[in-house]
């Protein structure tokens, strides 16, 4: 049963979000609306990805070493489900991280993902399995100085130096994953934290602070 997916983010007048670009914009509907459902992903010249959000899954006949970075289509398909429905594949499967990664690495051009706020800053909730990930060393710089304080593209980029465009790509991936939240979320649960007992020497991330102003 194939329905159409409201997208919870602002796209500009005219803009057709194709490629990865719609596919990533339909996953994160999805994960925002938080209703069992599968979702059919099928690239131009592959097979289909079948993926069943409840068991945070996904299943491909392509590795992931053969992901194709810039698809001319990407059929997108939704069937709702039930949460004591069957799955479509055997379990557990892949893990959907792994594939959410690769696909907000190649959505976007370059470009903030559309339900990224401009400016704002962000920081990790969780962190991403790195053994599971195919990451750079820049990636996993960017990544460790996430997990400390919430920065913005623009000062995430300066911190690792590296340019804008490729910090971007790392928020929109790790956005996509789920493992990312805003600086207004990372204040509000930071005002409930105890204050770090006092140390003698600096660590590396408060020299970061500095250096960045924040």
């Amino acid at each position: 049963m194939r329905e159409e997916i409201p997208v919870v983010a602002e796209v500009e007048e005219n803009e057709q979000p194709v490629g990865w670009t719609s596919a990533s914009i339909a996953v994160h509907s999805i994960l925002q609306m938080r209703l069992p459902m599968f979702l059919r992903l099928e690239p131009a010249g592959f097979g289909p990805i079948t993926i069943d959000f409840r068991h945070h899954a996904f299943e491909w006949g392509t590795s992931l070493d053969d992901f194709p970075d810039e698809p001319a289509t990407v059929l997108v398909e939704t069937e709702p489900t039930t949460h004591d429905e069957p799955p479509l594949f055997a379990l557990p499967g892949a893990d959907l991280d792994t594939l959410l990664w690769v696909m907000g690495l190649h959505s976007f051009q370059d470009e903030r993902a559309f339900w990224l706020r401009p400016g704002d800053h962000y920081r990790l909730t969780r962190w991403p399995d790195l053994r599971s990930i195919d990451h750079s060393m820049d990636q996993m710089r960017m990544i460790a100085m996430l997990g400390n304080i919430a920065l913005s593209a623009e000062q995430l980029a300066a911190a690792a130096d590296v340019e804008v465009a490729h910090a971007q790509r790392l928020l929109n991936a790790l956005s996509l994953m789920g493992v990312l939240e805003s600086s207004l979320e990372a204040r509000a649960a930071a005002s409930v934290q105890p204050e770090p007992r006092a140390s003698g020497h600096r660590s590396l991330f408060s020299r970061l602070r500095e250096k960045l102003g924040l």
